[in-house]
């Protein structure tokens, strides 16, 4: 399912603007739907209610967002997208202006379950899965959970590799499971992040004050353990299940990450691409900059910035991502159009070969 990856001259040409969804101005029903201007709607997946914006009209692209952050830092990157596609942003459980909820083995599975529910009720389905960091591990995790979702994947700046794990694990789940037990849920609720989440969503507060803390302790622990295991490509996600995607048939593409971001490592996209069976994309100028630089663990955790808020940008507010991920679209499409197959395809292995979810 290989394809040859775009050179370096092509991704500088991509950043210059000379790819199609670059000439384009957001669409009439893109500026309609703008969330600039704070629309947004909720649907409710097993009784828990979900916040997404939608944006523009054609193939649906299905956006999580990176880090803990929520759909503001997905703005920038959705509304040029809206310009040719039907972009949809949305906030998982426990971020941004979702529900809580605390349950299941692992949060990738949480936020996959509850995308498995959104989609269907959108009609958007399949839809290319786009994601930095976080929101990579989402797509990567729906295509395996649910790989006739998926039309096809596209990340970057995607997390693994060393104790980026173990680190990002205590500061998401440990540390909140050890205050829990110490000081009790009023303590947790005060702290910056989940005092966000009770801003954004008042009823918030009585789920979390409702939890024991021993138990939302043992959940904290449970997802956070599930992020520490180091030998894994992807925190979550082993070579087995990346190669899974592969033998699968779904289209992936990838760009490279960064020499100096030990988060977001290159040698760490080199191995997905080829677990995958990706189109690995080289790194564009100044992409690693904008995606890394300025961007602490501390703003992108708890004071998600929107576009109006400068320097601080975002995973996802990265200039010349847009245009790299049309690139990607358009050439699949075609791929898929020259193979015969129609918009309900979601992969390139050989006909008579089943699809395979992973097993949870």
């Amino acid at each position: 399912m290989n394809e040859p990856g775009i050179n370096r001259r092509n991704a500088l040409r991509l950043m210059a603007g000379a790819s199609a969804i670059s000439l384009l101005k957001p669409s009439e029903s893109s500026a309609q739907t703008s969330a600039s201007s704070g629309t947004g709607k909720y649907l409710t997946v097993d009784g828990n209610k979900i916040y997404y914006e939608e944006r523009g009209r054609g193939l649906p692209i299905v956006i999580a967002a990176g880090g803990q952050n929520r759909v503001e830092t997905l703005r920038p990157l959705a509304e040029k997208l809206a310009a040719k596609y039907r972009v949809i942003t949305w906030d998982r459980a426990n971020l941004g202006r979702a529900d809580l909820v605390f349950k299941g083995a692992r949060d990738i599975d949480l936020w996959t379950d509850q995308l498995a529910g959104l989609l269907p009720q959108l009609d958007a389905r399949p839809a290319y899965l786009v994601g930095a960091s976080s929101g990579g591990r989402v797509a990567y995790t729906m295509a395996l959970r649910y790989p006739d979702y998926a039309r096809g994947l596209f990340t970057f700046l995607t997390t693994g590799g060393g104790t980026i794990g173990e680190s990002l694990a205590k500061q998401y789940y440990f540390d909140y499971a050890d205050l829990a037990e110490k000081e009790g849920m009023d303590a947790v609720a005060k702290t910056p992040f989940w005092a966000e989440r009770i801003q954004l969503v008042p009823s918030n507060r009585e789920r979390l004050l409702a939890m024991d803390p021993h138990e939302f302790a043992r959940v904290m622990r449970r997802w956070g353990k599930s992020m520490r295991s180091n030998p894994d490509p992807v925190i979550g996600i082993t070579a087995d299940e990346l190669r899974q995607i592969k033998a699968n048939g779904t289209p992936v593409g990838i760009i490279q990450g960064c020499p100096t971001a030990p988060q977001h490592r290159r040698d760490r996209s080199e191995l997905y691409a080829q677990l995958t069976g990706a189109t690995l994309i080289p790194t564009p100028d100044g992409y690693c900059e904008q995606g890394t630089q300025g961007a602490s663990f501390d703003k992108l955790m708890l004071h998600p910035e929107v576009p109006e808020s400068k320097p601080f940008r975002g995973y996802e507010m990265v200039t010349n991502v847009p245009a790299i991920v049309d690139d990607f679209i358009v050439k699949t499409e075609a791929r898929y159009k020259d193979a015969g197959l129609g918009p309900s395809a979601t992969s390139f292995a050989p006909k008579g070969e089943n699809r395979t979810a992973a097993p949870y």
